[in-house]
């Protein structure tokens, strides 16, 4: 067809270019407008009409500029059923192309789309999880600090040891602004909790225990994973453990889990009774925790109960996560 049309394989390649040239110019011209139609508005039945239109206008100008072009170069001018032929095919060519164009729009919109809602589910979880690791230690500080004013002239050195351990357990809570953190610092703050609740709970006579594992200790955990555990059981056990109130925290890892447990004397109270005024924190601090753990995973943690022989257990199991920290 070459040899038909153009005096030789120069002007074929010449002419080519130019038409491919001038096919370009139009489509960025078909772009240009495109462009300016909201992709989230954007239906095919809407649109179908001024696309038509559109490619309608591209193949005439493609038409028009490629006689320009033959005159210019003093070409021959192409037998009429090549001509036609080379229109419809032009017009082909820009439906297609914005056929093209708006499919792959259409995609690129839709992944955005799901992108922007994970993005934006993800920052609502994250808000939530901070929401409600907020309302684990206002309870405990209140606690601590009525202790403080009622002590105060009565046992110094009492408050001088509770003040120092709600100290540094204030400043690990304050410190840990992420959502996960190694166990082993976990456990080092319930260290400062529990001297703390000793003073807070004297009467209680209580007496605790921390038995992990150098695994468990460098896996990653959400934050305040361990206090509203640790809460519930000395609120709890306040109630229906006989003296002295104990409680066991014990940590290990199995496979790919992370299986934390806190543990203490008493009979487990009915989920009914964290709906009094009295019991709500606390009610409120094992709801959040569960809630928490759902955020961050799913339905890969859980959080088992068991009542037995005059002991309560909650027992929480986690997916190992990455070690970032020596085993200490």
């Amino acid at each position: 067809m070459v040899a038909t049309v153009y005096a030789d394989l120069k002007t074929a390649l010449l002419i080519s270019f130019l038409r491919q040239s001038i096919g370009f110019g139009l489509t960025l011209g078909l772009w240009l407008v495109y462009r300016r139609w909201s992709a989230a508005i954007f239906r095919w039945s809407d649109y179908a009409m001024k696309i038509a239109g559109c490619c309608l206008l591209a193949a005439a100008a493609d038409g028009v500029l490629a006689e320009i072009l033959r005159r210019l170069l003093d070409i021959a001018e192409p037998p009429a059923a090549i001509a036609r032929g080379a229109i419809v095919l032009r017009l082909a060519l820009y439906v297609a192309w914005s056929a093209l164009y708006f499919s792959i729009r259409q995609e690129l919109e839709s992944r955005d789309s799901v992108l922007r809602a994970a993005r934006n589910e993800a920052d609502q979880r994250e808000v939530e999880s901070h929401r409600l690791r907020a309302q684990l230690n206002p309870h405990f500080l209140l606690g601590s600090l009525l202790t403080i004013v009622q002590r105060a002239e009565s046992d110094p050195p009492g408050v001088r040891t509770l003040a120092g351990a709600l100290a540094d357990y204030l400043r690990y809570t304050l410190r840990n602004g992420t959502d996960f953190t190694p166990l082993g610092d976990e456990l080092g703050a319930m260290t400062n909790y529990l001297r703390a609740a000793q003073i807070n709970h004297a009467a209680l006579g209580l007496a605790w225990r921390i038995d992990a594992s150098d695994a468990a200790r460098a896996a990653l955990v959400p934050a305040a994973l361990v206090q509203p555990l640790v809460e519930n059981a000395i609120k709890y056990g306040a109630i229906t453990s006989p003296v002295p109130l104990r409680v066991d925290i014990t940590a290990g890892t199995e496979s790919d889990t992370v299986r934390l447990s806190v543990e203490n004397t008493g009979t487990w109270v009915p989920a009914p009774s964290w709906e009094s005024e009295q019991d709500v924190a606390v009610g409120i601090g094992l709801a959040n925790l569960r809630r928490r753990l759902e955020l961050l995973y799913g339905d890969d943690a859980r959080v088992d109960v068991s009542d037995a022989a005059g002991r309560v257990r909650v027992e929480v199991r986690l997916p190992l996560q990455s070690v970032l920290v020596a085993a200490r």
